[in-house]
């Protein structure tokens, strides 16, 4: 969601709570009751597609590659010493000189090739790494390869949800429209509550940049039918 979309939000949001603070004013079934209760699922509509713009994958895939690159770390460490008792062992368990995490998945890759024959592994453990060591190699590479997939679900769930926000937004837009007619007809001998009106569904202009005085001062907020 961006700026312009989550002041129009925040905007239905001052008109939702108008709309409850001034429910006895409406009959049940009135043109204006409707309205309002279509801003309020629009509103909660809203809600739900901000928070799919705000998936966490990429995050969860950094702690998987922390644990992979912990997982490497102790498998080459080991083999530099088996290396010492078999000159050459060292050389099938490398570190990437660059722990990018492309490198890192590559890595694991070919040190779990290394380690599919089992007189091998059984090297690995008489230096006391776990006897489970090679599942849980397989486990974090697997992890990372899901943490893929998600990620791209997730962009593309990003990619729908950015568009049904911009729908929204518009349908709320017309929503609140069709309520200033209603207001400013019903509220047109009562201006505190026309006030209260106002000030609900005034959208906030985006900040502007500074500039040369002009002798003028801009107006900070807009309604939002105008």
């Amino acid at each position: 969601m961006n700026d312009r979309e989550a002041r129009r939000h925040d905007m239905f949001g001052r008109v939702q709570t108008f709309g409850n603070a001034n429910a006895a004013d409406f009959a049940a079934g009135s043109k204006a009751a409707g309205h309002f209760a279509r801003l309020a699922q629009i509103v909660a509509d809203l809600d739900v597609e901000k928070a799919r713009q705000n998936g966490g994958s990429a995050t969860a895939k950094e702690v998987l590659f922390d644990s992979l690159r912990l997982d490497l770390q102790g498998i080459a460490r080991t083999a530099r010493a088996i290396d010492a008792g078999e000159p050459g062992f060292a050389d099938r368990f490398r570190n990437p000189p660059t722990p990018t995490q492309q490198a890192l998945l590559t890595a694991a890759d070919a040190f779990a090739r290394e380690l599919a024959d089992p007189a091998v592994v059984a090297k690995f453990v008489a230096y006391e790494l776990p006897a489970d060591f090679v599942a849980d190699l397989a486990d974090d590479i697997a992890a990372i390869r899901a943490a893929d997939a998600d990620m791209q679900l997730d962009d593309q769930t990003g990619v729908a949800s950015t568009a049904a926000v911009g729908r929204l937004i518009r349908e709320g837009m017309a929503e609140v429209m069709q309520l200033d007619a209603i207001m400013n007809n019903k509220y047109a001998r009562n201006p505190d509550r026309m006030r209260a009106w106002d000030s609900a569904s005034h959208i906030d202009r985006a900040p502007r940049r500074a500039t040369k005085p002009t002798g003028g001062t801009p107006p900070t907020s807009t309604k939002a039918a105008g």
